[in-house]
């Protein structure tokens, strides 16, 4: 299964106030890989929710918070549309609160390898292939806090006279789908896959890697020791932030030309050097370590994702 995860970075009068990391449904449109040769394959994720399970949840989950609003007033909500699944609500801009969403995806593990596709969206690839797979939609600020729960400062609690319910509509219906909130429970599978590239990064071969990368990426004018240094790129992305506290409306449609031209060195470096390749094995192997060590967790994560399945179809079932 592959994950899209963005994450919430709130800041107010350029101040960071809170942040949390929202997990949405996998696409059903991407099989799982079953090569060990494609860099996409995760043994990790023989253990995930399948593709075709995570749509389905994704579902019943937004019909259940789609009935939650319209109990707390929100009667124009009682058609939206939920299939696919819309994406992570969104606070509306103008409320005081600036919101940097940073975003991740398991094509991009390894970071960005297609120099066509670097050209066209830099290192936010994650966050285009994010938004083709989940629509947008503009939310009013109380339907964003009911929806969601995030309050931030003296955001009302109430709506219509109805109390929020904690982690808002959506919240409530994890609860009803997966017994708690997702937030509030340890994945082992991403803490095992973190796990992996952390003790990856420190393998001989995979210094050699990011040291043979680097070389390439020094004749390309570009000075970074990885390529995580790249993608982060603070030396564009501190006045990039600058820009955004000053002004809270700014929000560039298109990657900058200094990040897309950093970003088709990163993946040609990677293709002339097998980075991929190298790092993957490496990955796939330490994965494989993981695995026998974190097996008791590793299939109580799979029976809790099946509980969640059966309940998210029993949903379904119940409103056809």
């Amino acid at each position: 299964m592959r994950r899209d995860v963005p994450l919430l970075l709130v800041l107010a009068s350029g101040l960071a106030l809170a942040a949390c990391g929202q997990q949405t449904e996998p696409p059903a449109s991407h099989a799982r890989p079953t090569s060990s040769d494609d860099p996409r394959f995760q043994p990790l994720a023989a253990y995930d929710m399948p593709d075709d399970d995570g749509l389905a949840v994704g579902r019943a989950r937004w019909t259940l918070a789609r009935e939650c609003m319209v109990r707390l007033g929100f009667d124009s909500l009682k058609d939206l549309d939920i299939d696919p699944p819309p994406a992570w609500p969104k606070r509306p801009a103008g409320s005081g609160v600036l919101m940097v969403v940073a975003y991740s995806s398991d094509n991009f593990r390894y970071g960005v390898q297609d120099p066509e596709e670097a050209a066209r969206y830099g290192y936010q690839g994650a966050q285009a292939e994010y938004e083709r797979l989940y629509p947008e939609k503009k939310w009013t600020l109380s339907e964003h806090l009911a929806l969601t729960g995030e309050f931030v400062g003296d955001d009302p609690k109430t709506v219509h006279g109805h109390r929020i319910p904690k982690r808002g509509c959506l919240g409530d219906a994890d609860r009803t789908v997966f017994g708690s909130n997702r937030q509030d429970r340890k994945d082992p599978i991403l803490n095992l896959e973190t796990k992996s590239l952390r003790q990856g990064m420190r393998d001989l071969a995979w210094k050699k890697a990011d040291k043979a990368w680097s070389v390439c990426m020094r004749k390309a004018g570009y000075h970074y020791a990885t390529p995580k240094d790249a993608e982060t790129g603070r030396d564009r992305d501190t006045p990039e932030l600058q820009r955004r506290l000053a002004d809270p409306q700014y929000a560039p449609d298109e990657p900058t030309a200094p990040e897309r031209k950093t970003a088709i060195a990163d993946a040609r470096c990677k293709q002339k050097t097998g980075y991929v390749r190298t790092v993957h094995a490496i990955d796939v192997r330490i994965q494989n370590q993981l695995i026998p060590k974190n097996r008791t967790k590793l299939e109580e994560q799979r029976r809790w994702n099946r509980d969640a399945t059966r309940k998210a179809h029993d949903i379904l079932e119940d409103r056809s």
